[in-house]
């Protein structure tokens, strides 16, 4: 809500003046004249019930005495069939299975939907299925969305803790703390550091984030703080805030200097991964990889002293004159050579990679060597390789590469990437890439091509290839970069990044020198190489004494190397990284070019009982202002919360909330039909310890929930559409919950909880990530709906056609359209007709059975239900004529199997 710029007339200026008067005014109002959200939660009696039978808990009287102002009659309540079918989906997301109809039904009338409701309460299906509702709400998204829309791996704890929460029915003045300032209130706690993802949870501008120019990233950053605070506003509060960033908000009383104050409160919050691990953890874990490190740094310094011995012996075995062409030549830091076996390389082959005929072939795309990574940091380096090519038209490749633990940055020689049959330094984002005067490769005959980057501490970078200067040396602009310890070394892979990283061809030998060589050392490295002495020969020549100290030292080195590869990575989570801010400055009309007074953190003044600010200076620490915001935002005299949060739940529970808006309570919002109930729910809530499980039992024990749906015309021209709640209001199910709904009919659900999504589509990396699509088949792809990757460009086509919202949107409310393509989609889709046949395969008729018994089985395990005798006598037709599959087919597509009743 940004008003037009600039303003060149009068008009606009008063109407802005107006705005300003308008909102200083509605802070300043009396409390009784305030709007009814602001105003404090008013506990109201229940009022008498003239019915006593429709009058189950103080819900119904509410809605009775409601629907006697409307002239409206409350419909009876639903059968048990229907009943059960009802609580099983709001509570679970699923459907009932025959056995717990039968269970249901079998019992005794008296206490058994009661008992019903606790135990869904107390199932694990009902986190996944209120945090299903939650996710909706605060635009949860695995992909950061914009151009490059890049997978985040390890968004899914936040996700794992909104399921545990509602399962455990953690209080929810504790939930919305965690959220907003768990990171800081308990920081050793692995539950809090997750639950603070939800301020990074939304979509992430990278392209804006890395523009040349300066005002635009800083107005990415104000697009990105405004989608923070809209997220905290509207989940928390029922608040539009960001309207309130160029101007004061035109209905609530929420001025530009609020919005930037509230601003102020989260302006330390940057998107990024963090550990999920204790300070502690994350010391003794960096001390065991420290101390493995040094060991085999140390180990392999030694063998490699004892191979140039061996090598030099060779060599000078070779030469008549005695030469000794390594003497000023130090061992490389790390090295690999495959003419001697495994003894002479370590590391991963993958994609295809092999060891064989004393060479790492790497003979497709998509194959390359993880060699390990290192144990120390490296400022100057040179990277060396005795490499052959497959392909002379290949591009993009690298011979021998180190990256960064992440692979933010690399370093690698590559080939053809940007000059056609060339080699060059290759580098991320090319920023220390240049394209070279130097001559192309002409032949793929087998010969070894020696080539080396070397990079000085001063920056200068000099190719050589088998022995020569290649090109010319150059200094980039950017200061060279320095690789930690715990760096990683590829072989036949340039980065791991995406694009076409792969070399195709042979390696004989590669080596990473913990110095910049200079141009007699490479010469003499080509001239004299142990890369034509094998490893076997070079051991041969030493010592027996030597050759005894080299075996331990190897099996030492190897042990140490594979402790270092079983040390188990820390867990990480997308929770957002804290910096501390600069002081805020409000910005007139919201433009980053016309920054005007400093503001403090603080809150809401508008509402009931609050000051205009937290008492903090503007520059207050980043944690210190998160923290007072917590407190503000569960305080016991801010009404706002407990009355959203019922709201909500009410909402979930019937498909339409006592306020029909229930992200925007404010003035441009809905006002609720039964206040009163409203704040009846919302002191309960509060005193109950903030128990969503209490509301949620509370609501679904009352008359009103159980009510049939039954259509009556007279009321419905009263009332169309139920919101007074004469009938309980029939609904199109979620999409997820008709695709769980298919796999738990079928037989084929799998209920494993938590960890990694599943993720049902192919990424291409190349330019920027996309998604495509898979009907992908096995175990893990048939888990519940939430657990699917949630990426922004990857829509599934069966969930989209039912309105499954872009997770980078907030979706309080779902959509429900009616459309073409939702029958289409029913009737063709692989993943319906695939459960189709396996519900037909799961009812089809046992030993002594026949096909009448099969059919009833598949409308009680599809529908809940027996068959009528028209249903029965038209599904005996089907399966005669064309097959039991058909049958199940049909009950999948059928406007009964996809809404709630």
């Amino acid at each position: 809500m940004r008003a037009s710029w600039p303003i060149r007339c009068l008009a606009g200026a008063a109407l802005l003046l107006s705005q300003s008067v308008l909102t200083q005014q509605a802070q300043q109002a009396p409390q009784s004249e305030r709007h009814w959200a602001f105003q404090p939660i008013r506990f109201s009696h229940p009022p008498e019930a003239s019915n006593g039978r429709s009058v189950r808990n103080p819900v119904d009287a509410f809605i009775a005495a409601r629907l006697k102002e409307q002239g409206l009659a409350a419909n009876p309540e639903a059968n048990g069939e229907t009943l059960l079918r009802r609580l099983f989906f709001v509570l679970t997301g699923l459907p009932p299975a025959p056995d717990d109809l039968d269970l249901f039904l079998g019992s005794s009338p008296e206490h058994r939907y009661e008992r019903w409701v606790e135990k869904l309460l107390e199932s694990p299906r009902f986190g996944e299925r209120w945090a299903r509702h939650w996710l909706d709400v605060v635009r949860y998204t695995e992909s950061q969305g914009f151009e490059y829309d890049k997978l985040r791996d390890n968004a899914w704890h936040y996700r794992d803790y909104v399921i545990q929460s509602f399962n455990a029915d953690k209080p929810y003045d504790q939930f919305m703390r965690e959220q907003v300032a768990g990171d800081v209130l308990d920081p050793a706690s692995q539950d809090s550091i997750a639950a603070s993802s939800l301020l990074v949870c939304g979509a992430w501008d990278e392209a804006g984030n890395s523009q040349a120019n300066v005002a635009q990233r800083m107005t990415t950053r104000e697009e990105e703080l405004e989608d923070l605070l809209s997220v905290v506003g509207q989940t928390f509060l029922g608040l539009t805030m960001n309207c309130a960033r160029c101007h004061d908000h035109k209905f609530d009383p929420i001025s530009q200097r609020d919005y930037f104050g509230m601003k102020s409160v989260f302006d330390g919050v940057k998107h990024g991964e963090r550990s999920l691990a204790s300070r502690q953890q994350l010391k003794q874990h960096d001390d065991i990889k420290k101390r493995l490190r040094a060991e085999i740094q140390e180990m392999e310094q030694e063998l490699g002293a004892l191979e140039a011995e061996g090598a030099r012996q060779v060599l000078k075995s070779r030469e008549p004159g005695g030469i000794e062409p390594l003497t000023s030549t130090r061992p490389a830091y790390m090295s690999w050579s495959f003419a001697a076996g495994t003894q002479a390389w370590s590391g991963k082959l993958v994609g295809g990679a092999k060891v064989s005929e004393g060479r790492l072939q790497l003979p497709t795309s998509g194959a390359y060597l993880e060699a390990g990574e290192t144990s120390r940091e490296l400022r100057e380096k040179t990277l060396e390789a005795w490499v052959s090519l497959n392909d002379l038209s290949q591009g993009g490749g690298a011979a021998l590469s180190i990256e960064s633990e992440g692979g933010r940055y690399f370093d690698a020689l590559v080939y053809g990437e940007r000059q056609p049959r060339k080699w060059t330094a290759g580098s991320d984002g090319f920023a220390r890439t240049r394209d070279l005067d130097a001559p192309p490769e002409a032949t793929t005959d087998g010969a070894w091509i020696h080539m080396v980057a070397a990079y000085a501490n001063d920056g200068q970078i000099t190719l050589y290839r088998n022995g020569r200067i290649y090109g010319k040396p150059w200094k980039p602009s950017e200061a060279p970069r320095v690789f930690p310890a715990g760096s990683r070394i590829l072989l036949g892979m340039r980065h791991t990044g995406g694009g076409k990283p792969f070399l195709t061809g042979s390696i004989l030998r590669a080596a990473l020198h913990d110095r910049a060589l200079g141009q007699a050392e490479v010469e003499q490295l080509y001239t004299n190489s142990p890369a034509a002495v094998s490893m076997q020969d070079a051991i041969a020549a030493l010592s027996i004494d030597l050759r005894r100290e080299h075996r331990a030292l190897t099996s030492k080195l190897d042990t140490a190397r594979e402790q270092l590869s079983a040390i188990a990575p820390l867990p990480v989570s997308y929770a957002g990284l804290r910096e501390q801010p600069a002081p805020t400055r409000l910005l007139k009309r919201g433009d980053v070019r016309n920054p005007s007074d400093t503001v403090s953190p603080a809150a809401l003044p508008g509402i009931a009982g609050f000051g205009l600010d937290f008492g903090l200076p503007p520059d207050a620490p980043e944690a210190d202002r998160r923290i007072h915001f917590a407190r503000w935002l569960t305080s016991p005299t801010n009404p706002l919360p407990a009355r959203v949060m019922v709201n909500r739940v009410w909402h979930y529970m019937f498909g339409r909330g006592l306020v029909a808006t229930p992200s925007d309570f404010g003035k441009a919002g809905t006002p609720p039909t039964h206040p009163e109930l409203l704040d009846w729910l919302a002191s309960e809530f509060i005193r109950s310890g903030w128990s969503v499980k209490s509301i949620v039992r509370t609501i679904a024990l009352s008359a009103t929930f159980r009510m049939s749906s039954q259509h009556q015309s007279s009321q419905a021209a009263v009332d169309a559409e139920s919101q007074f709640l004469w009938r309980f209001p029939p609904r199109r199910l979620e999409a997820e919950a008709i695709r769980d709904s298919m796999l738990a009919v079928s037989g084929d659900l799998n209920l494993k909880m938590g960890g990694p999504s599943f993720r049902p589509f192919e990424v291409i990396k190349f330019p920027v990530n996309s998604y495509e699509p898979q009907d992908k088949l096995g175990p893990e792809y048939n888990r519940r709906g939430v657990y699917r990757m949630n990426v922004n460009s990857g829509k599934d086509p069966l969930l989209d056609v039912f309105d499954c919202p872009d997770p980078s949107i907030k979706a309080p409310r779902r959509g429900s359209t009616s459309t073409p393509l939702q029958a289409l989609g029913l009737m063709n889709n692989s993943f319906v007709n695939r459960q189709a046949k396996q519900l037909a395969e799961r009812i089809k008729p046992r030993a002594g059975e026949d096909v009448s018994q099969a059919i009833e089985r598949a409308y009680r395990v599809a529908l809940g239900r027996k068959p009528t005798g028209t249903e029965r006598l038209e599904a005996l037709e089907t399966a005669r004529d064309r097959g039991l599959f058909h049958v199940c087919w049909a009950l999948l597509n059928s406007t009964e199997f996809v809404f709630l009743r």
